[in-house]
């Protein structure tokens, strides 16, 4: 019996919006690189684990992704197993991946020389989101095919909105996630800045949060203790961090923009992958700050 839905990437974000299909009772037809993820998402009801993407695009009318890079993305629709292949006209995917813009306006392309529609729904959210089915989607392509996604979306998470042509959804996505790289950075020196003046450090978290001023913002508010104590929190890769930070950077070159904080967001971001893990979560960021703090004169 065919699945409801097809879904490509069972990573920190996809495996657990696949788990709430499943809770939702859709069946899904799954694959990932990684075999252990595979066999942990076959555990769970109503999910089968297909050979490669071209196998569940023959099997169902709709294919979702979930991808950590432009060139996994590539390879997931265009590759010699990938959804174009396998998906006959007719087939609708949406790629829930951050992706520039232009990638996923040159892979709309590709689809639609195969007869195959698609659509582009950035997640907003992080992987504990993800869990809880909090996480929120923009949507962009053609609207007439925004139908056939939905069912999925909202099982997934708490909602949509269509946003226009495609793009324009992995465009906001990039801004919202350069704006709140930019909080982490800053909410990290700041952090530094009360550790060095000897303030009890956790006094001013909660001050910020109960007074509910300028400062705060949803960054601070989940994770500003994380920076301090370097606890894991679920958050975000850090990988993906510095990459959607450099996409937004991008954004700002290609407008012409002189962006002087969103420049150094992203070198501090850069700086934070070349001497951390691709394993740690986003907020090792604040690392960066306290080194610095090694090196003053204080």
């Amino acid at each position: 019996m065919p699945s409801d839905v097809g879904f490509v990437g069972l990573g920190a974000m996809g495996l657990p919006m696949v788990r709430n299909l499943s809770k939702a009772d859709i069946s899904v037809s799954a694959f990932d690189l990684k075999a252990e993820i595979c066999a942990e998402a076959a555990e769970l009801s109503g999910v089968t684990v297909a050979n490669s993407p071209a196998d569940i695009a023959r099997q169902v009318s709709v294919v979702l992704t979930c991808l950590p890079t432009a060139g996994a993305v590539q390879a997931v629709y265009t590759g010699d197993d990938g959804i174009a292949v396998g998906g006959d006209a007719g087939l609708v995917t949406c790629d829930c991946s951050t992706m520039a813009p232009d990638v996923s306006r040159s892979l709309a392309q590709d689809m639609s020389a195969a007869g195959i529609h698609h659509l582009e729904a950035p997640i907003f959210g992080i992987p504990l989101q993800a869990q809880s089915g909090d996480v929120y989607f923009a949507v962009s392509g053609n609207e007439a095919h925004v139908g056939a996604v939905t069912p999925f979306l909202e099982a997934m998470g708490r909602g949509y909105r269509y946003v226009g042509a495609t793009g324009v959804a992995h465009t906001m996505k990039i801004l919202q996630n350069g704006l709140g790289m930019g909080h982490a950075a800053l909410a990290s020196e700041i952090l530094v800045i009360c550790e060095r003046l000897g303030l009890d450090t956790e006094l001013f978290i909660d001050l910020v949060k109960d007074a509910r001023g300028l400062g705060l913002s949803v960054f601070f508010e989940r994770y500003a203790t994380a920076l301090v104590t370097g606890e894991k929190t679920q958050a975000g890769l850090l990988p993906v961090s510095a990459k959607d930070t450099s996409l937004a950077r991008g954004l700002a070159q290609e407008v012409g923009l002189p962006a002087p904080i969103l420049e150094e967001t992203a070198a501090v971001f850069q700086e934070a992958m070349d001497t951390g893990s691709p394993d740690e979560e986003l907020t090792v960021v604040s690392q960066v700050a306290r080194a610095r703090k090694t090196r003053s004169s204080y």
